[in-house]
């Protein structure tokens, strides 16, 4: 007892110096307790080391140690990574800024102070004459008692001779936003936790919690990038959500009035919050809204209308919380563009009618299951979470749904330049359910069929076997040397990818290789580069003896040069392919010049679309441009098979012109399709 009590003493001991030892290193840029090691990896194993001692130790308290061993290692790991205030975070933090030093949300000097001076769209003005702003003021509310620890810091070390500004731009105020990231992450996985708990036990909770920090693209947003608004945001969500499941029996009409008052206000409030924090987080308000609507149904047949009436009010406290906790943002909204409800002309466009559904959610370009196959099992399960608990899991299917089209509906429906499906952070806790299910099922699987789980295994390694005798075949393992693991690995990796493409792009990939004619493999780069595809870029271009390969089709020769031009030989009729987003009336530029020699027959170029013939034209000697203007039939929305049909192909040993046996027909420098 005596050997638990000093093990679980010195381990709190060692906890609590590892945060106050990395949270002074964020903010001050100095030790304070030079008996820790520097390195930030080894605070972070001491963190870890910490942690399962108590664990073993003091089992009871295990959530607690456990969130405070995963603040340790974090803020060490955000060392090591070196976070800072970046990104979009500037113009979130530029609210924050603003408030604390000039009382108000004319930003214009706050871009100029944080360094975003050069961007000229957001210093309008607007009708009131202030700078424009897209952004909530939520994560400057959220992490507000951070800032002013960084101000006391910047202060004290201001007062200490050190040259650091105290007019909230200078590392400590904007360390502290990163120290907010971390908190906020832990603080959702906390709500997660209590969350699943509702439905599930501790030990299943704690362990997709643990799954899903570790295996999402919420780890990038704690410890890369946290001081974009993924953090708050997930646990403002996962909060409002737990009180959602918490109270449900003490929302409906049987229970007293005034305990309904109390609820429906209080998750109102969280629904404002979480609003204030992401504009789209409003769409969680689904959940309860479901509930609202399911109570009137069964209210209707009840005789009195104290059931009906009860409903309605508490819909009224509600609408009430939500907007008050929405006045902040209502009041900044006013004070920058004259309204109180207000659309940024800088904010993203969102197109309703031309959703990216397919590409959201399968896409190597930050798809939310392809870019974290963790969430594709979380996925399948939620299905099965709803068939067990139809009452909570058809309202949390609905939004997940909603925010899936939502989010596919953005013009940059990947994310701009994130980490993974990052707008989807507050339907990680609703996954978080599903994951349980999954596990659980897979638990149930292992249990009552063995075989099974023993046969995919043997089929893995069958299937390791065949990849390396392809990458034997193609000689990149040299027989009876030594193998380097590394480069044969990847290899098989590439020979296993050409054969069945990414697997968590699965079924989206299949469907697009048999609709268009193309490797399954082909995918991943071909289906979210479809051109047209952004309306901010009307315009595509296959640039031949560059990064080509997945848009050729037969006829081409290897990648040449000529000065700096790339370019590939057509070797007679040549086929590449038009990924389109939508048909469209398009100007077709093809650049390119003939094979020539003495008394050649001029050389003539026919682009046949598949549905539309145009030429054919002249090709000289010489590089030129030849432009064609196609009409909208000529094409269709997807990949387009379009071949160059030439007039003639001559092998350049037959003429004299070279030892080269290939027929040349031109070399083909690009084709570019932009809208009309």
């Amino acid at each position: 007892m005596r050997v638990r009590l000093v093990i679980g003493t010195a381990a709190w001991f060692l906890l609590a110096s590892l945060i106050v030892e990395v949270v002074g290193r964020q903010l001050t840029r100095v030790r304070s307790l030079p008996w820790l090691p520097e390195s930030p990896e080894a605070l972070m194993l001491l963190g870890c080391a910490a942690t399962a001692a108590l664990v073993l130790t003091q089992r009871q308290r295990a959530t607690a140690i456990v969130l405070a061993g995963a603040l340790a290692a974090g803020l060490a790991w955000q060392l090591q990574t070196g976070a800072r205030l970046q990104s979009d975070a500037f113009y979130y933090y530029a609210y924050l800024r603003s408030i604390a030093f000039d009382g108000d949300v004319s930003l214009a000097n706050d871009y100029r102070m944080l360094g975003q001076g050069d961007k000229p769209q957001l210093f309008g003005p607007t009708r009131t004459g202030y700078a424009h702003s897209a952004w909530t003021i939520g994560p400057a509310i959220v992490w507000s008692p951070f800032f002013a620890a960084g101000h006391v810091a910047a202060t004290r070390l201001a007062a200490a001779g050190r040259d650091v500004a105290t007019d909230g731009t200078s590392y400590p105020y904007r360390q502290s936003v990163v120290i907010a990231g971390l908190c906020y992450a832990l603080l959702g996985w906390w709500f997660t936790l209590r969350l699943a708990e509702q439905w599930f036990t501790r030990r299943e909770a704690a362990t997709a919690v643990a799954l899903m920090a570790g295996g999402s693209f919420m780890l990038w947003y704690t410890v890369v990038e946290p001081t974009m608004t993924h953090a708050p945001s997930m646990a403002s969500v996962a909060g409002f959500l737990w009180c959602w499941a918490a109270s449900r029996q003490r929302r409906t009409p049987q229970a007293p009035s005034r305990t309904q008052l109390v609820w429906w206000t209080t998750l109102g409030l969280l629904a404002g919050l979480m609003t204030l924090i992401r504009w789209q987080n409003a769409l969680f308000a689904i959940v309860p809204a479901c509930d609202v609507a399911v109570a009137l149904w069964h209210a209707r047949r009840s005789p009195g209308r104290e059931s009906i009436r009860s409903i309605v009010t508490g819909g009224l406290a509600f609408t009430a919380g939500a907007t008050i906790a929405s006045l902040p943002q209502l009041l900044a909204w006013h004070a920058i563009y004259g309204t109180y409800f207000a659309v940024s002309p800088i904010g993203p466009v969102i197109r309703w009618t031309m959703p990216q559904l397919e590409l959201t959610l399968f896409s190597s370009r930050n798809g939310l299951l392809a870019m974290s196959p963790l969430l594709y099992v979380a996925a399948v399960g939620l299905v099965g979470f709803t068939v067990r608990h139809r009452a909570a899991g058809l309202p949390l299917l609905a939004a997940t749904a909603v925010m899936v089209y939502f989010n596919a509906s953005i013009q940059d429906w990947w994310g701009s330049d994130g980490f993974g499906g990052r707008r989807f952070d507050g339907v990680v806790p609703i996954l978080t359910l599903g994951l349980i299910v999954s596990w659980q099922w897979l638990r149930s699987l292992a249990a009552k069929r063995p075989r099974t789980l023993i046969g995919a295994g043997l089929a893995g390694a069958i299937l390791w076997n065949l990849t390396l005798m392809s990458a034997a075949h193609r000689g990149v393992v040299r027989l009876g040397e030594a193998i380097p693991f590394g480069p044969v690995a990847g290899d098989q990796v590439r020979t296993l990818h050409s054969w069945i493409g990414y697997p968590f792009s699965a079924p989206a990939n299949w469907w697009f290789a048999w609709r268009n004619d193309m490797s399954v493999a082909s995918y991943d780069v071909v289906r979210p580069s479809y051109f047209l595809g952004d309306p901010r870029q009307p315009y595509g271009r296959v640039d031949l003896g560059g990064a080509d390969e997945p848009l050729l089709g037969d006829g081409w020769g290897a990648p040449e040069r000529d000065g700096e031009t790339t370019f590939r030989w057509a070797l007679g009729d040549a086929q590449l392919r038009v990924p389109l987003a939508h048909a469209s009336a398009l100007d077709v530029q093809l650049r390119l010049r003939a094979f020539s020699f003495g008394g050649a027959p001029v050389q003539r170029v026919t682009l046949d679309t598949g549905l539309e013939t145009f030429g054919p034209f002249s090709v000289g000697e010489e590089w030129q441009v030849v432009s064609i203007a196609t009409g909208a039939s000529a094409w269709r929305a997807g990949v387009n098979h379009v071949r160059l049909r030439f007039a003639r192909a001559t092998r350049p040993v037959d003429v004299g012109a070279g030892g080269d046996t290939r027929a040349l027909a031109a070399a083909v420098d690009f084709l570019r399709v932009s809208q009309r």
